[in-house]
């Protein structure tokens, strides 16, 4: 009975430590937009030799930037289908 709940624990503790590792690995999802919303500001060419997992073609990658310019630029209040 004691040796399963040990047994048990050790398991728990080893799932947490590679929960956290894991984590760690991917980074934070908040941290990671932000960072590349401020890349948007970027060349194509630059972009792409920063993440180059990222496969997006150019025209993609400038209409993301034109979109993320125009949130940015005009506030919620302004855009009449985000007010309520």
């Amino acid at each position: 009975m004691i040796l399963t709940i040990l047994w048990l624990l050790f398991i728990g503790v080893v799932v947490w430590v590679l929960l956290l590792f894991i984590a760690a690995w991917l980074g934070s999802p908040k941290t990671y937009t932000l960072q590349k919303e401020v890349d948007l500001r970027l060349t194509y060419k630059r972009y792409t030799q920063i993440y180059p997992s990222v496969r997006i073609t150019y025209p993609e990658y400038k209409r993301m930037q034109v979109e993320r310019a125009y949130r940015k630029a005009v506030s919620s209040t302004k855009i009449k289908r985000m007010v309520r």
